[in-house]
């Protein structure tokens, strides 16, 4: 009988699963000052963004199919040091474009950590044990957009953009020396599949043709969707609509993004007693009434209603996730267990490519009205609690995890 591996420390999985944020949001405010100082365009200096971003899918993808083959330790090692290694790459660019190479690099390292780390926890924990495990990693991360502008701002206050990248540097550091002391390797050689590309292909299709692991991804893909529509909309919708400040609209934002972070605290406290499925089947519940709220508003106008009724739903939407996404992270993973780090990158890749095709549509299709991202996030949040309904009312296979 093999022993179980060593738990973990949190603090490690934190770092590596919520760089995200940190790598973002504290810059965003110096991006002007980045265009002026490599005497670049505005288009490349919004492309170190979305580089990053791209990266991330990328590394998601491929990274945590190798850690089945490799292991998960030397991987997280190396992400975490190459991330600190391209963090004083981005620091140190003279143009644009090598910066936007650098962030894209930067991007794929992060995006390997994220994925390594769900394996990691899929490793070590099981059924409702894991999806406590990502309820308190997702109760920390997710106050990562509330708390990293706050933390660029002070940055930006005592020096450049540059001086945000020797934070990142430092934050690079922090997470290589955490893994080095508090994740031991979580699987052992004999339970490693075969390495190459055929057998890389082999256990993507064996994953994408299972529905017991692909409902999961697709049902937490369609909350994704109105989720990050509500991401790439809400600033331009609202400060358009309600005429918000940017203070105005950070205030808005930051107490939706505290409201999942919250949600997320309730459901590590619960999901051991209640079960994920019950959890999720809240969550999804929750975000879809705030959704299905908004196309009325939208109807009647600001001159009607005030900010503070959209602002009630779309808080809704945003804590209802706090619930949603550990739930279907570790459901999609307790299902996909026999290839942790391939379950990991395709619910992570695809969750990310459902992000980037999203997030543009309420600019292709007008932010002067609330309409077009009320339609799409009531659209899609309904499309997920009808997927939900009807998995209710079939039989879940053994492996899935039990609702307590």
């Amino acid at each position: 009988m093999s022993t179980p591996p060593r738990r973990p420390a949190l603090v490690a999985l934190i770092l590596v699963m919520g760089v995200g944020p940190f790598a973002t949001d504290t810059y965003i405010a110096a991006l002007p000052e980045l265009r002026r100082t490599l005497e670049t365009s505005a288009t490349v200096a919004q492309l170190t963004l979305t580089a990053f971003i791209v990266g991330m899918a990328a590394g998601q993808f491929l990274i945590g199919p190798l850690s089945d083959s490799y292991g998960r330790r030397r991987l997280l090692i190396g992400c975490s040091v190459l991330f600190a290694v391209l963090s004083v790459v981005c620091g140190l660019s003279p143009t644009g474009t090598v910066l936007v190479a650098a962030r894209l690099l930067q991007g794929f390292v992060a995006g390997g950590g994220v994925a390594l780390g769900r394996a990691v926890v899929t490793d070590t924990y099981r059924g409702d044990r894991a999806a406590a495990a990502f309820g308190a990693i997702s109760s920390v991360t997710f106050f990562g957009p509330v708390v990293a502008p706050a933390i660029g701002g002070v940055i930006l206050a005592h020096g450049t953009w540059r001086t945000v990248f020797a934070a990142l540097t430092l934050l690079g550091a922090a997470m290589a020396v955490a893994v080095t002391l508090g994740i031991a390797e979580t699987l052992p050689p004999p339970q490693r599949h075969p390495a190459g590309l055929r057998a890389l292909g082999v256990r993507m299709a064996d994953l994408t043709r299972d529905w017991s692991f692909m409902r999961h991804v697709t049902l937490q893909c369609l909350a994704a969707a109105g989720f990050f529509t509500y991401i790439g909309g809400s600033a331009f919708v609202l400060r358009s609509v309600y005429d918000l400040s940017p203070t105005q609209y950070t205030i808005v934002f930051a107490s939706n993004a505290a409201g999942m972070a919250l949600f997320s605290l309730l459901f590590r406290a619960l999901v051991v007693r209640a079960g994920a499925v019950r959890l999720r089947a809240v969550g999804i519940t929750v975000s879809t009434l705030g959704a299905a709220g908004l196309p009325a508003v939208a109807l009647a106008g600001p001159e009607s209603v005030p900010l503070a009724v959209p602002w009630a739903l779309l808080c809704a939407v945003v804590a209802g996730m706090g619930f949603s996404i550990p739930a279907s992270t570790a459901l999609a993973q307790e299902a996909g267990r026999r290839a942790a780090g391939t379950a990991s990158a395709l619910q992570g890749g695809l969750t990310f490519l459902t992000a980037a095709l999203v997030t543009p549509l309420t600019g292709v299709f007008g932010h002067d009205t609330l309409t077009p991202m009320a339609i799409a996030m009531s659209g899609f949040f309904a499309a997920a609690f009808a997927l939900m309904c009807v998995l209710t009312k079939t039989r879940r296979p053994a492996s899935a995890i039990p609702v307590g």
